[in-house]
């Protein structure tokens, strides 16, 4: 049950030869209060969708520490993500980042969520191209999953729901044509011949076969950061379902509740008064 598999993870936590940070409560590009507990873990993986001047400024203090996930979904300042940089904003900023010495190779561009609709799919791809064009070769990505407060977003701004209205996950014919996209990528890639090994990856995403499939932390990301291996450790799934992350991994963020992006898929519910 669910009171026994949260014990299991504290097992595996115990377990861990490392503690990496992560912060998926929130936007790290927003709540910087994950730099004062720096301290407390051995690396971070830091998840943002706005590279500010101050997460910019942080981000280079403690460059040797962290891996950043960079979430571009190409809707940035559209009704779906109203307060998100567009995707010429990120990547500007994201390139002055690996500019000013932020390794290139500790920045992961994360294409989360992936809506599986025609115009979706190609919304997705051209964004990873446009990263792929620049030498980024390490990318995350994911399927919408569709909250019945996701889905009520969606209808009360009028946007058509990709799984219908009760619909939660996609079904396995969308996951084949995300699949299908995901094959256009890397043979673009491939026609880039830049020496670079391209790594598409997803987590909790089993119908998916074009990527690997790894935790946002995984033995790759230890090796980046210079650690050992902790292969006992990871893939324990103890977070949910089909979750492959590392066990040594804490979150350092604590507000739990919708960032200001105020993106319609969140699934953070809204607060009510």
């Amino acid at each position: 049950d669910a009171q026994e598999s949260r014990g299991l993870g504290d097992v595996y936590k115990r377990q861990a030869l490392y503690k990496i940070g992560v912060t998926e409560a929130g936007d790290a590009g927003v709540d910087l209060s994950w730099e004062e507990k720096l301290d407390d873990v051995d690396a971070a993986v830091l998840i943002t969708k706005c590279v500010s001047s101050d997460f910019f400024d942080a981000t280079l203090r403690h460059k040797d520490k962290l891996i950043i996930h960079t979430t571009v979904t190409g809707y940035g300042h559209s009704i779906l993500e109203p307060n998100v940089p567009t995707l010429y904003e990120e990547f500007t900023a994201i390139m002055e980042l690996v500019k000013a010495g932020f390794p290139m190779s500790r920045i992961v561009v994360r294409v989360d969520p992936i809506i599986p609709t025609e115009k979706g799919l190609s919304v997705a791809y051209h964004t990873l191209i446009s990263f792929m064009e620049m030498g980024f070769q390490r990318y995350r990505v994911s399927v919408i999953d569709m909250y019945p407060h996701a889905r009520s977003r969606f209808k009360k701004a009028g946007l058509p729901l990709p799984y219908g209205d009760s619909g939660f996950a996609p079904s396995q014919a969308q996951l084949s044509k995300v699949d299908d996209m995901l094959r256009q990528a890397k043979q673009f890639w491939e026609g880039l011949d830049n020496g670079k090994v391209l790594r598409i990856e997803s987590c909790a995403e089993p119908g998916l076969t074009e990527p690997i499939a790894c935790g946002c932390i995984s033995d790759y990301d230890l090796n980046l950061l210079g650690f050992s291996e902790d292969a006992e450790s990871n893939g324990a799934g103890y977070q949910r379902k089909g979750c492959m992350c590392y066990a040594g991994k804490t979150e350092l963020l604590k507000h739990k509740t919708r960032c200001p992006h105020g993106c319609l898929y969140c699934y953070w519910k809204d607060i009510r008064g």
